[in-house]
């Protein structure tokens, strides 16, 4: 299941739901915070595994790999 963010629209509460997504279309979304079913759902971005835009992965040193790691 995906993990959506909401804002409610009635007390400003933002908050995360873990949902299908037939229950976000349901309306089944209520706020932690009042209760209040006036929630909207807000634009989430994504991770994608690689930081910055060096494409190493996050690994110290770069590369990796098979035979990369001087061990004999």
């Amino acid at each position: 299941m995906p993990l959506f963010e909401f804002q409610c629209r009635k007390c400003g509460h933002q908050f995360e739901e873990l949902l299908s997504a037939a229950e976000v279309e349901g309306g089944k979304v209520k706020c932690p915070a009042c209760k209040s079913k006036r929630v909207e759902r807000e634009f989430s971005a994504f991770a994608t595994g690689s930081e910055g835009s060096g494409g190493s992965g996050g690994l110290a040193g770069g590369g990796g790999g098979c035979g990369s790691g001087g061990f004999t």
